[in-house]
């Protein structure tokens, strides 16, 4: 069933708050569609660049795009992607590579399936899915990653109407706050524990997820964040332009 009327402004009021959070840090919000600027400033910081938002590798489209965070000087200090995809299940997408690659892994020379762990629940219809969140290491702690990663998923779940977001972390992520405190997920299981061929070496995956109305409530929850609590209205002493998301315009 489609978010209410009442459930989609709570998501709005998550936008609101979001980008005005990210104005008051000094930094400039910018919703970018040219992956192939994602890919080079992944590549120019040494980080792996995800298949999955490579305009070489994979297919992506009209509702699919990233979020880049510029400081006052106009360079990168943060980016996170967002896609949306609709399948069955997700987790055949992860098994057959599709996730990644158009084609799947065998469109690169490589299986045409692996075996993955399965989850508690299949995670099937409209999705989103989160990654190459990237975060400069003179910014870290100020909480961009959350920021930025709740901020495209609830773009998702506003224009695109999605059912549920989605993403992948390593285990080394796995092992600290970040899947659950700052992406913001509610279910985190293990997915994959072997050979992954977009890093061409053994590797445990875990899948997460939340659903929208999962979202609904992450949002309400905001201001009560453990490390980087968010309002959702703008302090009374503020003028009222202050509301106003501050956005830069979306570069095609």
């Amino acid at each position: 069933m489609a978010l209410s009327e009442r459930e989609l402004g709570i998501v709005q009021l998550g936008i609101d708050a979001l980008t005005r959070t990210i104005a008051e840090l000094g930094l400039t919000l910018v919703i970018e569609q040219d992956f192939s600027g994602l890919a080079a400033l992944l590549e120019s910081r040494g980080s792996f660049v995800n298949p999955s938002y490579d305009p070489r590798k994979s297919r992506l489209g009209w509702r699919d795009f990233w979020v880049h965070l510029l400081d006052p000087s106009g360079r990168s200090v943060g980016c996170s992607a967002e896609k949306v995809i609709e399948t069955e299940d997700i987790l055949d997408d992860l098994a057959t590579g599709r996730i990644f690659y158009e084609g799947g892994y065998a469109a690169q020379g490589g299986p045409a399936r692996i075996d993955v762990i399965p989850v508690s629940q299949r995670i099937g219809g409209l999705l989103s899915h989160s990654g190459s969140t990237w975060v400069d290491p003179a910014r870290r702690g100020q909480g961009l990653a959350m920021l930025m990663t709740r901020l495209s998923r609830a773009l998702s779940f506003r224009n695109h109407g999605v059912v549920a977001n989605t993403g992948f972390v390593r285990e080394s992520l796995y092992r600290t706050p970040v899947p659950v405190e700052s992406y913001g997920y509610t279910h985190v299981e293990k997915c994959l524990d072997g050979f992954w061929p977009p890093q061409g070496t053994p590797e445990i995956l875990y899948l997460c997820w939340i659903t929208d109305r999962e979202f609904v409530a992450s949002v309400e929850a905001l201001p009560h964040h453990p490390r980087h609590p968010v309002p959702l209205a703008p302090a009374a002493r503020e003028p009222a332009r202050a509301a106003a998301p501050a956005l830069a315009a979306a570069r095609a």
